[in-house]
């Protein structure tokens, strides 16, 4: 079974066969409730004897919830999301997972941490119900870059991949990753003070300017790319567009990148 997801640091993106769904990227450790009410999308996980709220459950009930906004993703929140959307994907034994890390962290150090936390078996509950889940392959890719994979063109591609944290923008040349004109700006839509999409649009043209034409075709992608198509056309980038389904655009990718390399 080939799975992609997308661990953003707003929202975990998951994608197999023909379904995909997604669920916020909150984690916190449970706590004893006097009266439980229980919400259809609500999860409850237990990993390595620890117990914890994923998701919706731990924006409403956790005590000290978190949300990933270090640089690295090689931490115990990605692996507990990770292995979340995994069993809600349906996984049982062996799985195939494709996931990325921003463009700048994308070094084999970073990778062989990352793989070494996903790779082997899992045991999990959630929702009362045990599993083992056996990460046979993590393949790891690059965010915003693998939006490339959903509908690969000649030419020059430019991607652009606004997140919480950060900003992944990639290049592709007839199929070809340019690695100097690609990368991640330390800004996203949760640590601009007061952003909106002027602002963010004016921020990251204001970078990518010198370094891009403004007459190339820029595609939007992440959550609140939509957002941003007007205003990236108003600061300098007037052929932007986005994708049919912006936020899953790299799950999408990854998914498309796993079964060219993986198999289904």
């Amino acid at each position: 079974m080939l799975i992609a997801v997308d661990a953003g640091r707003a929202f975990v993106k998951t994608v197999t066969g023909n379904q995909k769904f997604l669920f916020p990227s909150k984690v916190s450790k449970a706590r004893k409730r006097t009266f439980v009410q229980t919400l259809e999308e609500d999860i409850e996980l237990r990993y390595q004897g620890k117990e914890y709220f994923i998701g919706q459950l731990a924006e409403r009930e956790g005590s000290f919830t978190r949300q990933m906004m270090t640089e690295s993703k090689v931490n115990v929140e990605t692996v507990l999301l990770i292995l979340t959307a995994l069993f809600k994907a349906g996984a049982i034994g062996d799985v195939k997972l494709v996931t990325g890390v921003p463009i700048n962290m994308y070094k084999e150090e970073e990778r062989a941490r990352l793989r070494a936390k996903l790779e082997g078996e899992h045991e999990v509950v959630l929702n009362g119900t045990y599993r083992k889940i056996n990460i046979t392959k993590a393949a790891i890719t690059i965010e915003g870059g693998a939006a490339y994979w959903v509908h690969r063109r000649m030419g020059t591609v430019r991607i652009v991949d606004p997140g919480a944290r950060t900003t992944n923008y990639a290049t592709f040349k007839d199929g070809i990753f340019i690695d100097r004109e690609s990368g991640t700006l330390p800004k996203g839509w949760d640590n601009v003070r007061e952003a909106d999409p002027e602002e963010m649009a004016a921020m990251i043209v204001g970078h990518l300017g010198g370094m891009w034409s403004t007459t190339d075709v820029v595609e939007l992608i992440g959550g609140k790319a939509t957002e941003l198509v007007e205003p990236f056309k108003h600061v300098g980038f007037i052929h932007s567009t986005t994708f049919d389904n912006p936020q899953f655009a790299n799950a999408l990718g990854y998914y498309a990148l796993g079964k060219e390399t993986l198999g289904e």
